[in-house]
């Protein structure tokens, strides 16, 4: 296969309406809340789907801004809320049909949003997304992750090569479209 060529993303603020076609910010938003407690407590809800719920620490290191691959949870729900506030950037493309495992997006439409350290995002079920939150600068970014057991168990398997990739699906842009992708800030 000749060399890969780059695709480059230019990094988009995290807001509301950009990121609605993907999933929803964690953290205050601009609708009313829908919890509010008799001392003051205001509440925003998640609508969150999946198995037995799995909550996970999670640390990646910094690696740089260039990615191959991007993955979608067919029936998950997938949450991170931040820890630490180191800047990050997650890669995201629109839902496609989950019956069609071939109907992957065009590197053209993945988009790049800054995750600033002060808000999380649950991803729709079935929207593709970078397989990390990529720190901005060094050491790493560090998140709390809501998946479900039954998508981190098929997601081993698959790792381990023992079958899995049933409840996911990755798709290696290099090997499918001859392209990596460079996050631009």
């Amino acid at each position: 296969m000749p060399d890969a060529t780059v695709t480059r993303i230019g990094v988009e603020p995290l807001t509301e309406e950009a990121f609605r076609p993907f999933g929803v910010i964690i953290g205050e938003r601009a609708a009313a809340p829908d919890f509010r407690g008799e001392q003051g407590t205001l509440g925003w809800s998640i609508d969150w789907r999946g198995g037995r719920a799995k909550i996970s620490y999670l640390r990646t290191p910094y690696q740089g801004l260039r990615f191959r691959k991007l993955e979608r949870h067919l029936e998950l729900t997938q949450s991170f809320v931040p820890m630490g506030g180191a800047p990050a950037v997650v890669a995201v493309a629109a839902p496609t049909d989950p019956r069609d495992r071939e109907a992957v997006p065009r590197p053209d439409a993945v988009r790049a949003f800054l995750l600033d350290g002060r808000v999380g995002y649950a991803l729709h079920a079935g929207t593709w997304h970078s397989l990390d939150r990529f720190a901005v600068a060094p050491p790493d970014t560090r998140w709390v992750i809501v998946t479900d057991h039954e998508t981190a168990d098929d997601l081993e398997a698959a790792y381990a090569g023992r079958g899995g990739f049933v409840l996911t699906q990755e798709v290696d842009y290099t090997a499918r479209f001859g392209t990596t992708f460079e996050l631009i800030l």
